[in-house]
Formats: C-alpha cells, structure tokens, sequence
C-alpha cells in the first residue's frame, strides 16, 4: 500500500471510530467474517470492540437469513422447471440425460462439540470418517451451480439416505414431479423414477451400457459437487472447523449459501461462460481447489455413509433408468476413452496408495507401468 493510500485509509478509520457504526462498516466484517477471517481483525478495520464485532458480524449473517431476495427456492412454476432442465440438457452428452432438472449430494461440516445443553446426543454429531464433529448439509443445485434446495437436515454421523428421508419437503417435491423429469443423486440415495443413481455392484457389470449409464449421470450430477467447491473456495470459512454454538453453525452454512447464489446471480451464470470446457478446466476457471482432508481431490467434505451401509444392493427400482440405459445401447454410446484412461490412472494411484499403506513402495517404470518394492530393501542414507 503506497503512503498517500495508508494515510487516506487512516483518516478514515479514524473517521469511523468517532461515528455510529455504518452498514457497510457491518457488511465488511461480516463477509471478512465468512471469508475466513478472524473478528479480532476485523475490529480493528472498524474500530469496534471485539464484542461489538462480534454483534456486528452476528447481525450480518442473521439479515442475509432473512433477506427474502435472497431466499432459496425450488423451481415454482412448468416455466421454471422448464428453465432449469434447459440447463443440464445443453451439458448432457448426446442429450441423454434429457429430463434432469437437479443434481442432489450432501456436504459434512466440521465445528465444535456440541455441548449437553444443546443437545441430548452429542454423539450422534461425530463422523468416525473425518473424525470430527460436524452437521450435515443437503442441497440441489442447477447445471449453472446455484442452489435451489440447501438445508442443514441432520447430525454428523447421518448418511444421505437417512438425511433424503428427513427432508421432507424436498421429498415432496420430487414425487411430484411429472414423469420424465428427475434429480440426479449418487448411490446413497433411494433409486426411483424421480430419482435416479448409478448402477452399482453386480447390476453395474452385468452390462456395459450400465456402465456407460454411470458416466452420464456423473458428468451431470458433478454439478452438485462444483457448487460445494465453489462455495467452499469463496467462503473459507467452512474449509475448516466452524466455531461457535450448534445453533450458529445452520446459520453460517445458509448464509453462505444465500450468498453464494447471489454471487453467481450478480456476476452472471458461470453456465455461458464453461459449457464448453471439461470439469478439470472448468474448475480451473472458477478456481475450486482440492481440501487435503476431502476424498478424490475434492474441495469438501461429502457425507459419507457409516461402515454399515454398503453399495452393493439397490434399493427400489427405476423404468426410467433403463429406459435411458437402453438409449445408450441403440445408439451404441459408450463411456469416452479419455474417461476410460483417467479412471485407470486413478485407480493406479488408489492402488499405489494402498501398498504405501499396506508397507509397500510403488515406483513408476519409463513404459507408465508400477512396479513393487519391498520397504525392506531400500536403505536410508546412513
């Protein structure tokens, strides 16, 4: 910052510490506040108190809550509904997935333990996968990544299944829409006709247009995983733990939320700008980056199911699955070979870090093979 900059700067603080406390004053802590910024910072940008920015930043997040421009909705009319599908079919492949009108995934978020006055379970709020306590989060998105449902349904330690059948209204919703319009989940969600998720076990390899399936619906249902990542990426501070009480940490999470939708509303639909490009440059271009904590390279958290639900059955069934399985079966489209290889180099990688795990040392050879060595063989400098 140049010296004419810093002094104008000061003046100003200077200003604002004799004045009343201004609402852009209140919106620069609140968003410092979200960004991941700590509010004792923040108070001395505007010259407060550490409990007045604390109110300050308290009192932001409670009037993006409440802001009814900001609101979250579903689609509430055939015209909208209209729009939304318009979205994802200029992203599917071969318009295959034609009657998509929502990608749907839940998200977990780190914060504190709950205290017994807040709660008669605090064990239900711990994930043994991250090892944390946090809640969980449901949202649909559209294919230009805002949300049109995101709620904070249930504990840490709840699947997705689980968290779908809480969500009542959203539930609702689904069932009622007409047949050829579906959300696209992934395999923790209940299989039917408005609900639609991949093949898994036995019925993914028992044809290869199943597979194929598969491929088109996560090249659709990412869409859902962008939005987290974006929304993480922009908001960092749900990259870590959220502090503060259990009943903040719902507010924070849609208060995010709402402003992250206001956010691509404002800038324009990201959807123009990358409907031409794969994920990877896709992205890029938003600058989503991977948490170190998240499975796959992913920039959150996704729920994971406890260790007793397995995705080798499926529950309910879907004509409308097969029937699109069977399009791809006339029309001969298969999963794209560039998918084929990167979905071999990263099962190449799994596997090497499965030997690290298991005491093992892959190394790559010059034709891109592994090879195995045992750690008992390679000896330290000394």
């Amino acid at each position: 910052m140049s010296t004419p900059s810093f002094e104008a700067h000061k003046d100003l603080v200077e200003i604002r510490s004799t004045e009343p406390i201004a609402v852009e004053h209140m919106v620069a802590a609140g968003l410092r506040h979200l960004q991941g910024g700590r509010v004792k910072d923040a108070r001395h940008i505007v010259k407060t108190s550490r409990a007045a920015c604390y109110v300050m930043v308290d009192d932001f997040i409670d009037a993006v809550n409440s802001a009814p421009e900001l609101d979250i909705n579903l689609p509430q009319n055939a015209d909208e509904w209209r729009a939304v599908n318009k979205g994802f079919r200029r992203r599917s492949f071969h318009d295959t997935m034609s009657g998509t009108v929502g990608a749907l995934d839940g998200f977990f978020q780190r914060c504190n333990r709950p205290t017994m006055k807040e709660t008669n379970n605090v064990v239900a709020y711990y994930s043994g996968h991250y090892e944390s306590y946090g809640v969980n989060c449901l949202a649909a998105v559209k294919a230009d990544l805002q949300f049109i449902y995101f709620g904070v349904i249930s504990p840490g330690s709840t699947n997705d299944i689980t968290s779908y059948t809480m969500a009542s209204a959203l539930r609702q919703i689904i069932d009622s829409l007409p047949l050829g319009l579906y959300f696209l989940g992934d395999a923790a969600f209940p299989l039917g006709e408005k609900l639609l998720t991949p093949f898994v076990g036995t019925h993914r390899h028992s044809n290869p247009y199943h597979d194929s399936f598969n491929f088109y619906l996560s090249q659709l249902r990412i869409r859902v995983e962008m939005a987290f990542g974006r929304m993480v990426n922009k908001f960092r501070i749900l990259s870590g733990k959220v502090h503060g009480s259990l009943d903040r940490v719902p507010a924070i999470f849609n208060a995010c939320a709402r402003l992250h939708n206001f956010i691509i509303q404002s800038d324009g639909p990201c959807d123009e700008m990358t409907v031409g490009m794969n994920v990877s440059e896709e992205e890029m271009d938003l600058q989503i980056r991977p948490d170190n904590a998240a499975p796959l390279g992913m920039s959150y958290l996704p729920t994971i199911p406890n260790n007793s639900y397995v995705f080798e059955m499926e529950e309910g069934v879907s004509q409308t699955r097969e029937e699109v399985a069977n399009f791809l079966s006339d029309n001969l489209l298969r999963r794209p070979v560039h998918n084929i290889l990167r979905r071999r180099r990263e099962l190449a990688t799994a596997e090497q870090q499965c030997a690290l795990d298991d005491g093992w040392v892959f190394s790559q050879n010059g034709d891109g093979g592994v090879f195995a060595v045992g750690t008992e063989f390679i000896l330290s400098p000394n």
